[in-house]
């Protein structure tokens, strides 16, 4: 990259800050999960080595570095703006085991050492040609032998359509020079056109579609880094792999284990494309999917992946429910058919002792269980209301191995080898994560222990700011007063308001928040 792109692209960083999240498919703990689930002895992430490149203000790199204190992290970007943000709120945590640094991927060499797990997410596409070249030669060449990689990127044939909003943002805010007034001008231009109410041409539902994106997001610094930016080539997939293996390296697996199986393609589709070489089956899904972006996962060329996952490869892994699940009449006496449903997933099983496990998870969730504990415990349950004989499948742990794999091929639910660790239930001073009470005491999005982004009532918002370890609850109770007052929680009995609650009233109000924290996985041991 010239010295004149590279001072382009900063300051348009350093004009509109990319707003960063934690991403939980781009933490090293669903990278090791993946890796283990194809045969790879993954480096174990308790003590890994990471690199993300174009870590912004460090919004990912620094939970996970909180989260994993015995090993260590570094975070580059070239926004000078965006890593002084980070570096400040690391001095502010007092982590040792991250650096942030402004620094230009081209400068990567052999000097930097290598890396367990190398995140790049969200840049890929943004860069010229010469770049990403560069991203992919250092994804292999700085990885060790049994490393991951993980590289997220915009594809056709999705972005074919978005595209044309791009380029019409593009043609009309082009001629301002301002970043703020570009992004006005953009938004301008797509709602006036989408105003009009000529959605039944496929021109005029492809702008109302990416409406409803850019308003799902709200975010400005989407809109600009997304359709302003002057780079930002979407590529097939089959071309981004093409230019991997060049490099040096295979693909190893989607960082969304469930976009990977044909079985959630319509059934006149799973056979023909079944009998394809991977990458093909992967290429036309996406035709029929209508993919736009990608998230990859990529190892060296040679090692050795297995893509037989049977029931017994689920033995190794801790589960947990990616949401609360719904069913009705479950009954572990019998072999009738249950279904359970989160979301567009459903997972029917007549396995008893499958039906006993996610009575379980659910009953755990969000919290993980070994596979050991799991398969014990619903084991138990299921014989308490009629005994299972020996060889019956239900019995094994294959069979519930199995079951437990159709769960995660439809994304309800999740695995992990190192679960993160988080108090479910707040005790008498409970203590919230120290980067979660920073972020509440600045009023935004606060990162879980899981890695998520979560969203605070204001009472929660107040609480969590004061739960250091030191505040027991009457200490607390402030919280409660301070809310009331400023209008923000109206207390109520028996569905009338309170204008002087009594003692107990305010009490289980901050029970009710604490609880709310504490499923929120905010607290700390």
């Amino acid at each position: 990259m010239s010295v004149e792109q590279m001072t382009s692209t900063a300051r348009s960083y350093d004009a509109v800050p990319y707003k960063d999240y934690p991403y939980p498919f781009a933490h090293p703990r669903n990278l090791e999960a993946m890796a283990t689930l194809f045969g790879m002895q993954a480096p174990d992430i308790s003590r890994c080595r990471t690199l993300e490149i174009g870590c912004a203000a460090g919004g990912n790199i620094i939970p996970q570095a909180l989260s994993l204190p015995e090993a260590t992290f570094l975070g580059i970007d070239l926004s000078e703006r965006q890593i002084d943000r980070g570096k400040r709120l690391v001095e502010e945590l007092g982590q040792t085991n991250i650096e942030l640094r402004q620094a230009n991927l081209m400068e990567i060499d052999e000097s930097w050492g290598q890396f367990d797990y190398i995140i790049s997410h969200g840049v890929f596409s943004w860069m010229p040609s010469l770049v990403q070249d560069k991203l992919l030669e250092v994804s292999a060449r700085n990885l060790t032998p049994n490393g991951v990689a993980f590289v997220s990127y915009n594809t056709f044939p999705g972005w074919h359509l978005a595209n044309v909003v791009r380029d019409l943002m593009q043609y009309h805010a082009g001629k301002f020079e301002d970043a703020l007034k570009k992004i006005e001008q953009a938004k301008a231009i797509l709602e006036f056109l989408v105003g009009l109410g000529d959605d039944k041409r496929a021109c005029g539902k492809l702008l109302k579609d990416e409406l409803d994106i850019l308003r799902k997001v709200d975010s400005d610094a989407y809109l600009f880094h997304e359709h302003l930016e002057t780079y930002n080539s979407p590529l097939y997939f089959y071309q981004f792999m093409e230019r991997a293996e060049a490099a040096g390296l295979q693909y190893l697996a989607d960082a969304d284990f469930s976009t990977m199986l044909l079985q959630n393609l319509p059934p006149q589709a799973r056979e023909p494309f079944g009998r394809l070489p991977l990458l093909q089956q992967e290429q036309y899904m996406d035709f029929i999917r209508g993919r736009r972006f990608r998230k990859t996962l990529l190892c060296r060329r040679e090692v050795e992946l297995r893509r037989n996952i049977t029931a017994a490869t689920m033995k190794q892994f801790h589960f947990s429910l990616t949401a609360p699940v719904a069913f009705q009449n479950v009954d572990i006496r019998n072999e009738r058919p249950v279904e359970f449903t989160a979301g567009d997933g459903k997972l029917t099983t007549t396995n008893r002792v499958m039906k006993a496990a996610m009575l379980l998870l659910q009953e755990a969730q969000p919290r993980s269980l070994p596979f050991a504990q799991l398969y014990a415990a619903a084991l138990a349950r299921a014989q308490q209301t009629r005994p299972l004989t020996p060889n019956d499948p239900d019995a094994t742990p294959d069979g519930l191995g199995g079951a437990l794999l159709q769960g995660y091929a439809i994304g309800m639910l999740e695995i992990s080898l190192h679960p993160p660790r988080w108090v479910g239930v707040a005790g008498q001073r409970p203590q919230a994560s120290p980067l979660a009470r920073l972020q509440a005491a600045h009023g935004v999005l606060v990162t879980n222990l899981r890695h998520m982004p979560i969203g605070l009532d204001p009472l929660s918002q107040r609480v969590v700011r004061r739960l250091d370890g030191r505040h027991d609850r009457e200490a607390l109770m402030p919280c409660v007063h301070e809310a009331i007052a400023a209008g923000e929680v109206c207390v109520r009995d028996r569905d009338k308001p309170v204008a002087d609650p009594d003692p107990a009233l305010l009490a289980g109000i901050l029970d009710k928040s604490l609880g709310v924290i504490a499923q929120s996985a905010l607290l700390v041991d």
